[in-house]
């Protein structure tokens, strides 16, 4: 220990000679334990040794008070949770509203697909395929050619057909001709009949006129035998010219009937030729819509026949969501409401539509086996209602909807939405 330093037990061990001032502080109020402060024992001093002299008491300055180190934390983490409360608060509150207005009204489901025409393309006629024009997931218009059968065959039998039409049609001019020129000769003879009418009724007047005067004298008997065998010419004429006529008639009878029977004869040819060139541009297989080819099932140098499917059409101008509800779900379901649909494919997809149709019948109705409720042994499960929902124009337009996807259909009861 350095010389001259030293605590006060030390010192008077070692120089009782010397007083030390000892100094009294009054005993700490036990009731205020807290205000306690430890109190720091100082060296000694060689000013300490002499003897104590009485200093002017001054008060020294009060220490600034400064809060605890965690005392702004709690503050600040109160407010904090009283910011978060708040927040909940306002948001329950929210859902709530929303939920009263809105979301106790929405009926949804899951099991929903969408759903468009499918046509499965077949020849109508036999024959070796020359062509296919289209190729897998092709887009093509109603009317594009899609596949080529050959046609040699085919085209033989127009030009058969347009043979027998063009005999039939000129026996039909013929027989046209025959009836012009009987209806001639008809005329023809009715004139020299009325003709020979006319001389015969001259010559009867004028036999009849003279016979008195030559039964008397006054006119030559040999002028009356004159008259009287031209009258009985002007009859032989007028029969016949009446023979004639009913021949010419007859003729032209027959005449009419070669005419029909010539026109039937077109007719004939003329269906022919419609039916060898109905097949003949049935070698030729066009797309029955609008749409995407799938399912190609076809290619050059094959038979097709009637009834085997070359390829299918999905149809591109109409897709429609069929929604599976519980049969719990749609107690307040009508058409014409209000539908939001979610593509699980497409979730930035905003698609909208309205209810079309309900289906007078449960899925399970038209399944292969149905239940039969009526052995004993019964479950009860709640059935499913297939609904027809039809999206919107804006929907459509997109092209990116496909048969099949699946989807979230999400119908509105709310009034006022229809």
């Amino acid at each position: 220990m350095p010389d001259g330093v030293s605590s006060s037990r030390s010192s008077s061990l070692i120089s009782p000679a010397w007083t030390v001032p000892v100094t009294t502080t009054p005993a700490p109020d036990r009731t205020n334990f807290m205000a306690l402060k430890p109190v720091k024992a100082e060296p000694e001093t060689p000013s300490s040794r002499e003897p104590a002299v009485a200093a002017p008491q001054t008060e020294k300055p009060a220490a600034s008070e400064t809060p605890p180190a965690g005392a702004g934390k709690g503050g600040m983490r109160k407010k904090i949770l009283i910011g978060v409360a708040a927040i909940a608060v306002l948001a329950g509150a929210w859902m709530g509203a929303d939920w009263f207005f809105n979301g106790r009204f929405n009926i949804s489901t899951d099991n929903a697909q969408l759903r468009s025409d499918i046509a499965r393309v077949t020849p109508k006629i036999e024959g070796y395929v020359a062509r296919v024009l289209v190729a897998e997931n092709q887009v093509v218009k109603r009317g594009d050619l899609l596949i080529e059968l050959e046609a040699d065959e085919f085209q033989t039998r127009m030009a058969f057909a347009q043979a027998e039409l063009a005999q039939a049609e000129a026996d039909a001019a013929q027989a046209k001709a025959r009836i012009a020129a009987q209806r001639d000769q008809i005329a023809e003879a009715q004139a020299a009949r009325e003709a020979a009418d006319a001389s015969a009724d001259l010559s009867a007047s004028e036999a009849d006129r003279l016979a008195d005067l030559a039964a008397k004298g006054w006119y030559p008997k040999a002028k009356l035998d004159q008259l009287e065998a031209a009258r009985r010419t002007a009859n032989a004429q007028l029969t016949e010219a009446d023979a004639t006529i009913t021949s010419q008639r007859s003729q032209l009878s027959s005449a009419q009937a070669a005419l029909l029977s010539a026109e039937a004869r077109v007719e004939a040819a003329r269906a022919k030729v419609v039916g060898a060139q109905l097949e003949l541009d049935r070698t030729q297989i066009r797309a029955p819509m609008n749409g995407v080819v799938t399912k190609k099932d076809v290619v050059e140098g094959q038979i097709l026949s009637p009834g085997r499917v070359a390829l299918s059409i999905v149809s591109s101008d109409d897709v429609w969501v069929i929604a599976n509800f519980k049969e719990t779900q749609i107690t307040d379901m009508r058409e014409g409401q209000c539908v939001k649909v979610h593509v699980d494919a497409l979730p930035n997809l905003h698609v909208t539509g309205k209810v079309q149709s309900l289906s007078p019948s449960t899925g399970a109705t038209f399944s292969l086996v149905p239940q039969d409720t009526a052995t004993g042994n019964f479950t009860k499960i709640v059935q499913r209602v297939p609904v027809k929902i039809v999206l919107d124009k804006e929907a459509l337009s997109s092209g990116l909807l496909r048969s099949g996807l699946q989807v979230t259909a999400t119908v509105s009861t709310k009034p006022g939405c229809e």
